[in-house]
């Protein structure tokens, strides 16, 4: 009997984080946000990141001028910005724009330095802290069950690194994906019915050297330090010295799942465990209506099928972080889900409930 988790944003935003062995200070704190808190005052002050203007001046002018905000930064309209409606506007428009232009060129460095923001509040919101509810997941995981995750953050995969089971879940992902030689599928050994830990949505710890002429632009680095990829710090090629960048796919309208080979060999294989899948338990994944990829993901593979299938959306008192009840919530989740499924859990930490089964 195969397991499929699936986890979504709301799982984070929905975690009870800790800190890490050793770290005495826990003052700066912050729920990871989902798509509408990155720009929020309150989530700024927590992490006592106030000069987050000053680090990322194009990127605040040109939200600033787009949506037409005169508002102080981090207060008013920016408490309420879409991330994935902003990014989405950006790669709209320079679809219209010549690319050898300077604002084409200068609509591209909008873009990475927006993405390189999200990662710096990604880092500064889980580094130093583990996932309570991550490591119980992690820790009750059978050989043969596979995590399918939407977020960048390394939660999860700190998990992994720290209880030394990174080669079962990871190494027959990486094996499969990265170009054959003998030093790796001597390192990388497993079994072919070992689970997997797909990232669909790429990793803060995958990089690929961003030099098109360098022979390693066609492979990606996976790091295992993963408190060394949350503090932002630039990840040279060993080959040519250029800067590497993190493979993600933005959250923008039209996700480009199929121009990377590694992305698209995640989400291959994500559907091809989906449809073995005995069991399937959905933690924290809203179902926006505007993310068409993932809705697909689910509705094609265990939707139609009699699966097992336990939706988790996660509230934490805590944080502030109710989960959502809305009638429209229930109807998207009916539309993957057309068959039934199991709605009853209320919380992440009633995932041990799951876990044993």
């Amino acid at each position: 009997m195969s397991r499929v988790f699936v986890i979504g944003a709301g799982a984070s935003h929905g975690e009870s984080l800790k800190l890490l062995p050793g770290i005495s200070d826990g003052s700066r704190f912050h729920e990871p946000p989902v798509t509408n808190g990155f720009f929020c005052r309150s989530l700024l002050d927590s992490l006592g990141y106030g000069q987050a203007e000053q680090d990322f001046p194009e990127v605040i002018a040109h939200i600033r001028k787009a949506r037409v905000i005169t508002d102080p930064f981090g207060d008013g309209k920016w408490r309420e910005l879409d991330l994935e409606g902003i990014l989405t506007e950006i790669e709209v428009e320079r679809e219209f724009e010549n690319p050898e232009s300077d604002r084409g060129a200068e609509l591209l460095l909008i873009r990475n330095k927006l993405i390189r923001y999200v990662r710096r509040i990604i880092g500064l919101c889980t580094q130093s802290r583990y996932g309570e509810y991550s490591k119980k997941l992690v820790s009750a995981l059978k050989t043969n069950d596979s995590i399918i995750t939407f977020n960048w953050d390394l939660l999860l995969d700190q998990e992994f690194e720290s209880g030394n089971m990174v080669w079962g879940c990871y190494s027959s992902f990486l094996r499969k994906v990265r170009p054959a030689n003998e030093w790796l599928d001597d390192y990388l050994r497993h079994d072919p019915t070992d689970g997997l830990f797909l990232k669909l949505h790429g990793s803060l710890n995958w990089y690929r050297c961003g030099n098109p002429r360098c022979l390693a632009s066609t492979d990606f680095t996976f790091l295992r330090d993963t408190h060394r990829c949350l503090t932002g710090v630039t990840e040279l090629c060993r080959q040519c010295g250029s800067d590497m960048n993190p493979i993600i796919v933005p959250p923008v309208l039209r996700k480009s799942i199929a121009e990377d080979p590694v992305i698209r060999s995640a989400w291959g294989l994500a559907r091809g465990i989906l449809r073995e899948a005995s069991r399937v338990v959905v933690v924290g994944f809203s179902a926006a209506p505007t993310d068409f990829y993932a809705a697909w993901l689910l509705r094609s593979t265990v939707g139609a099928r009699g699966v097992l299938i336990n939706v988790i959306n996660p509230s934490n008192p805590e944080a502030g972080c109710a989960r959502d009840d809305s009638n429209d919530f229930t109807q998207r989740m009916k539309s993957i889900f057309p068959n039934d499924y199991d709605f009853s859990l209320r919380y992440f930490s009633q995932i041990d409930s799951v876990l044993g089964s």
